[in-house]
């Protein structure tokens, strides 16, 4: 039988299967309170099965997250990048500067589409000034009328992220866009030193995403370069591109030649192993979550876990689903319940990992060997 020594103030179990333990199995050696005992049984069991579960940095346990951005929506934007990405299966963030848009009739059809195939539509301002050389009512207006056209543009699109025209901007911009938007990407350089997990540590790190400016030609061993920094550094890495031209498109801003881009997405799918390739609103809405959600576990044997999740979060906002690694040594397990719902699992060195929706609170995952 299972022993549990007390001694003030410390306290040990000798023998015990801790994930599976019960208290009518327990012989306590010391004339304290019942209430006392429960309460340090409690602590120790909530302290010893606190490391069983905890969130991955990025979304299935990916090392590192690429997001490409396009500024503006240009036409090879429409007519050139948005068909490549929908063959190549590949998301990326489109910041719309809203005066881009209304004299082609086909650019939201072609919008919706790219979203509707997991792209992201974002906000780039109405147009494009520097929004801290306006009057603030006026930079709000850019901000919220822009943001506005999106939503009511795009079906389903919720226009959370911003990028700012010329990366202008001031802590009062910062404040306004906090309003409705969940983060914002600068043009400020990103390198080897700053693409790293801890690129936000609180709220406000959000609004001066870093980025790597591509224009004209990008040496593949360049490119390498900054994909293997984030894979090292575990962090966020997002491209900053404008003009993409061919022989029917006339360049534009930091113009890239069609088949360059190209050979860049061929760069990034062959590190697709190791990097998750998305979106800005999911990957800011991912790190945010990992980084601000508590797991409270509430029972764990060998059968079931039974845990809480506490976050400060906005549901409106933050709805991306995160990896859930349980460390574990179970094995055997041909079946994973998540709230009675059957639901996918990797099993690999002694840990199970599946998708959780951080919107449920209170969550059961039993197991079926």
């Amino acid at each position: 039988m299972p022993v549990l020594y007390l001694s003030s103030p410390v306290f040990f179990i000798n023998k015990m299967d801790l994930p599976s333990f019960k208290l009518q199995n327990l012989t306590i050696m010391n004339h304290l309170s019942n209430s006392l005992v429960l309460l340090l049984l409690s602590a120790c069991f909530q302290h010893l099965t606190a490391q069983e579960l905890s969130f991955c940095n990025w979304s299935n346990d990916k090392k590192g997250a690429v997001v490409l951005t396009f500024d503006d929506w240009l036409e090879g934007h429409e007519k050139l990048v948005v068909p490549e990405l929908l063959k190549r299966r590949l998301p990326a963030t489109f910041f719309i500067t809203a005066q881009n848009t209304k004299w082609r009739k086909e650019s939201f059809p072609t919008m919706r589409m790219a979203f509707k195939n997991g792209s992201e539509i974002a906000n780039h301002t109405l147009t494009h000034p520097d929004l801290t050389s306006i009057p603030f009512a006026m930079a709000k207006k850019e901000i919220a009328e822009t943001r506005q056209l999106i939503l009511d543009s795009i079906p389903g699109a919720k226009s959370l992220t911003f990028a700012y025209p010329m990366g202008t901007k001031n802590q009062a911009i910062i404040d306004y866009l906090k309003k409705e938007h969940i983060a914002a990407r600068a043009v400020t350089f990103a390198n080897e030193v700053n693409i790293k997990y801890n690129f936000a540590t609180e709220q406000n790190d959000y609004y001066k995403i870093k980025t790597v400016r591509i224009w004209k030609a990008v040496p593949s061993r360049k490119l390498g370069g900054w994909l293997k920094y984030t894979e090292k550094g575990g962090g966020l890495l997002t491209f900053m591109i404008h003009s993409i031209y061919n022989d029917s498109i006339q360049p534009g801003w930091d113009g890239m030649p069609f088949k360059y881009f190209n050979g860049m997405l061929d760069s990034i799918q062959n590190h697709q192993p190791h990097l998750w390739v998305t979106t800005l609103e999911k990957a800011v809405q991912y790190h945010t979550e990992k980084r601000l959600t508590k797991i409270e576990t509430l029972y764990s044997d060998t059968n079931e876990i039974q845990f809480v999740l506490h976050s400060p979060l906005s549901d409106e906002k933050y709805f991306q689903p995160l990896t859930l690694k349980i460390a574990s040594k179970r094995k055997g397990v041909k079946k994973v319940l998540l709230n009675q719902e059957t639901v996918d699992f990797t099993f690999k060195e002694g840990e199970i990992k599946l998708q959780i929706n951080p919107l449920i609170k209170s969550q059961k995952i039993q197991f079926i060997y």
